[in-house]
């Protein structure tokens, strides 16, 4: 065992986080959703999809307006360039 705890902990159990952004145009608007699922040992145990936000374009630029203050619009908005444009 190493001096981390919580690494041998993951390690043993195989733990996995993933995260990403899925976009869903309705109405005229870009909707931002940030998935999470957690896995252990190869099995979901949680996922969840939350909305982050509306992207839209003024002047050739594309500007997030978030529903939280807590969330990084420039990873969403960079994600959303690189996927969607």
């Amino acid at each position: 065992m190493s001096d981390n705890i919580i690494e041998d902990i993951e390690e043993y159990l195989e733990l996995k986080n993933y995260v990403d952004y899925e976009f869903k145009k309705e109405y005229g608007f870009t909707f931002a959703f940030r998935r999470q699922i957690v896995m252990i040992k190869g099995r979901v145990t949680s996922a969840e999809i939350a909305p982050v936000g509306i992207i839209y374009e003024e002047n050739g630029q594309y500007y997030l307006a978030p529903l939280d203050k807590t969330i990084n619009i420039r990873e969403v908005v960079r994600e959303y360039v690189k996927n969607c444009i």
